[in-house]
């Protein structure tokens, strides 16, 4: 067998194989992209707020209080936006999951027990509304993207061993693109419009093939991280030598001169945020109530391409900090899990990455499409061809 039919074959098989999910993972991936700037579009009451002068936003806790009451359950993240963006709401969750020992069923959603979303006014303190994230479409888009809805082990490794077998199929489809000259290469760089649909759909495959294969190649590397371990582990260990330990201590001292403090201890970690950093890109808080720890993640601009971020772990009944991880103190594999995500998405070259990304998306789930019209119109076309001409005779 020739190099080249050996390599139509694979192309053409584990295409065919995995065709439908790549289609699916690809079309709700696009639609994930602008899940942000979408669900602002159709739920502008819950994320817009008008803006009020510098300083006029109400302590962290009586934000946290007057979202506790919109909810029976008790709050554990706090979302807070770019301090440049006034216009934003707070974001208070609610969220516990079942251990992965108490799951049963078939779908994802039955490892959730509760997650409520509720937006407040950070300047009046009202709870804009609350939303039942399970529940939510934007939600339901991400876990058909990566897990099919299905159950995680499942999902994980369907989706992941699909988009394995796709990096695969266009690995094969570049090779087959791949032309013998200049003047066959000038032709395969463009789509004849004018041409026949069989023609025209020949081309689609095989242009925008070509043209997304880099984008292609990125999505879909990077989104293995979160279908296998090993996956993630090896690029761990190509950057780093070994999978760094990022696990965080729980906090150890009962108590510090803070503790008597009249002023809540989230405020007292909030204002220690404040001081530290007086622009940034976001918050992330986790309350560990538990253990007594708050996991605060802050998100800046940075001095690298790298997605910037700085970690700080607090004791909750003190408000001390008492654990650090500073973008400039994390290893090479770090730096890119940390990014993994806005590289995924194309957010870590802003909108413009986006909107690759968006694209890409698109195309890769034409690819099955236009890719199985052709090998049906080969396959079965022309063997009916053949019998309508056998009965004529």
């Amino acid at each position: 067998m020739k190099f080249k039919t050996m390599i139509l074959f694979l192309h053409r098989w584990i295409g065919l194989f995995s065709g439908l999910v790549v289609f699916i993972v690809s079309i709700t991936g696009a639609i994930y992209v602008f899940e942000k700037e979408l669900f602002a579009l159709f739920h502008p009451n819950l994320v817009t707020v008008e803006a009020q002068k510098k300083g006029s936003v109400l302590p962290l806790s009586i934000l946290k209080a007057n979202a506790q009451q919109a909810t029976s359950q008790p709050i554990n993240i706090i979302r807070v936006p770019p301090t440049a963006d006034q216009q934003q709401v707070y974001i208070f969750e609610s969220l516990k999951r079942r251990p992965k020992k108490d799951i049963v069923g078939v779908f994802i959603n039955k490892e959730i027990i509760y997650w409520d979303r509720i937006f407040v006014d950070p300047y009046s303190g009202h709870v804009l509304g609350k939303i039942d994230v399970e529940t939510n479409f934007f939600w339901i888009v991400r876990q058909v993207h990566q897990f099919l809805y299905l159950r995680r082990e499942v999902g994980s490794t369907i989706v992941g061993t699909s988009v394995l077998l796709f990096i695969i199929t266009i690995i094969s489809g570049i090779i087959l693109w791949w032309p013998k000259n200049r003047k066959v290469a000038v032709k395969r760089l463009k789509i004849d419009l004018s041409a026949k649909w069989k023609r025209l759909n020949y081309d689609l495959h095989q242009v925008l093939g070509f043209y997304a294969f880099v984008f292609a190649m990125v999505i879909a590397s990077t989104g293995l991280v979160w279908s296998f371990k090993w996956w993630e582990t090896s690029i761990y260990w190509f950057m780093d030598g070994k999978r760094p330990d990022t696990q965080i201590e729980e906090p150890k001292i009962q108590g510090s001169p803070e503790a008597d403090s009249p002023v809540s201890p989230l405020d007292l970690i909030w204002s220690d945020v404040v001081k530290k950093y007086g622009t940034h890109q976001g918050v992330f808080i986790s309350l560990l109530q538990e253990v007594s720890q708050a996991n605060v993640t802050i998100y800046e601009k940075g001095n690298t391409w790298w997605s910037a971020s700085d970690s700080y772990a607090y004791d909750l009944r003190s408000g001390s900090v008492y654990y650090k991880r500073l973008q400039d103190d994390k290893t090479l594999g770090m730096k890119w899990r940390n990014s993994n995500y806005d590289i995924h998405v194309g957010k870590i070259a802003g909108r413009t990455g986006m909107w690759i990304a968006f694209v890409t998306s698109l195309i890769c789930a034409s690819l099955p499409l236009t890719g199985f019209y052709i090998w049906y119109g080969r396959k079965f076309k022309k063997k009916k061809s053949h019998i309508s001409r056998r009965g004529l005779k």
